[in-house]
């Protein structure tokens, strides 16, 4: 299942964005918070990983 992004705790720091291997967009800001584009997350969970806010997460 692709990276979920929990609006509320998002900062908009693009940290995800940098990380995301997949140079396809699969995260992008939307204004001010993180969106996942789901048809391009490989699954990885390099943004999980590095999102100072904890605010994604893989769901299984």
């Amino acid at each position: 299942m692709p990276a979920v992004i929990d609006g509320s705790k998002c900062t908009g720091c693009g940290t995800c964005v940098d990380v995301c291997s997949e140079k396809g967009g699969a995260i992008f800001l939307n204004g001010s918070v993180a969106q996942v584009n789901e048809d391009l997350c490989m699954e990885c969970g390099a943004c999980v990983r590095v999102c100072p806010s904890n605010a994604i997460a893989l769901e299984w």
